[in-house]
């Protein structure tokens, strides 16, 4: 199996030779994302733009793991104070799942929490992350419209959605 570096970025690039076929791989860094749920069994969003499709997105929110040492619960707190302004303990998190999204072409790591919170702790003012635009909260009809109207395409945001879908039934 032999290995090239053909870009060195943030992301980088490697074809890999493995048998007689050659395959770009991308290596790429492991990430977290949260299913914020308040008492009203609301979800909370964020709203950013997303220069791969040109497009605003409403997600939950999420961030990479580009702390060394930093362990998975720790990169969600700083993550989520950095996208909502949310001051998170850890007592109410809860993990949901760890999954590979992009398979295909990346071994990187998703991990997923659910996050419990009152819904007036969040306020889109204060949120200082020049990505994120503002938050909102979604009920879950509100949700599912915008996923069958394929506003909303992200995957853990889709995932997360009908995870908590499933468990409110």
């Amino acid at each position: 199996m032999k290995e090239k570096l053909l870009y060195d970025g943030w992301l980088k690039l490697y074809k890999k030779k493995v048998g007689d076929r050659e395959y770009e791989i991308v290596q790429n860094h492991n990430a977290v994302s949260a299913l914020i749920v308040n008492e009203l069994n609301e979800i909370l969003l964020v709203r950013q733009f997303r220069p791969a499709i040109m497009k605003e997105t409403f997600e939950i929110p999420a961030g990479i793991m580009d702390i060394e040492e930093e362990n998975i619960e720790d990169c969600l707190i700083r993550e989520l104070w950095e996208e909502t302004a949310l001051k998170v303990d850890k007592e109410y998190m809860s993990k949901i799942i760890s999954y590979k999204p992009i398979l295909g072409f990346s071994a990187s790591t998703m991990h997923l929490f659910k996050v419990d919170v009152l819904k007036n702790s969040f306020n889109s003012c204060n949120i200082k992350d020049e990505d994120v635009l503002d938050g909102k909260w979604f009920t879950l009809l509100e949700i599912e419209e915008l996923i069958n109207k394929e506003t909303i395409v992200d995957d853990k945001t889709i995932m997360a959605f009908y995870y908590y879908k499933s468990e409110v039934k």
